[in-house]
């Protein structure tokens, strides 16, 4: 008799178990490649983000006008809305105390009408404030912007104002 080894167990490969490890290395060479294309993709890009300094409160000008500017003449501009930040600060900063006092008297007991309606003027008074400040920032804006510049904003303004149309009372009537 010869001796002879079953064809199948010759001929097979031994088993292999599934490694973690390997999935592990796989998830992880795509996570890399994930953040390495994230930073060459912010890299590249045309310019960093600005962050417009109290832009929200100058409603006059639209966020979009700075992103068709270029690069130095957009930090020009943007430098004179920082040069309004503290006030605007100070002025978020009381609002917010103000809101806290009005608080206070909605709660206080007993109720006392004249101390509720001198937190609501307070709180109008420096929202009005508020504003002006916007109004006299767009306005030192504006007077830096050169005639194309000019045309620029008036027209980011008018696509503003066609964006809010069908909005607040103009969509509820029914005539």
């Amino acid at each position: 008799m010869s001796e002879t080894t079953p064809a199948s167990a010759a001929t097979s490969a031994p088993l292999r178990r599934f490694d973690g490890w390997k999935a592990a290395l796989v998830v992880s060479l795509a996570l890399n490649l994930l953040f390495v294309g994230a930073a060459a993709a912010r890299y590249f890009s045309t310019s960093a983000p600005e962050r417009v300094a109290a832009l929200s409160q100058v409603q006059l000008i639209p966020r979009k006008f700075f992103s068709e500017l270029e690069g130095p003449r957009k930090a020009e501009l943007l430098g004179v809305f920082r040069t309004f930040r503290p006030g605007f600060r100070d002025g978020r900063r009381q609002a917010r105390e103000e809101m806290a006092a009005l608080a206070a008297a909605l709660e206080a007991e007993p109720y006392d009408v004249t101390r509720v309606r001198d937190a609501v003027e307070a709180f109008s008074r420096r929202s009005e404030a508020l504003v002006a400040a916007g109004g006299e920032a767009a306005l030192a804006l504006i007077t830096r912007l050169d005639p194309a510049e000019r045309k620029l904003l008036a027209q980011h303004i008018r696509q503003r104002t066609e964006r809010g149309r069908g909005r607040g009372e103009d969509a509820r009537t029914t005539d």
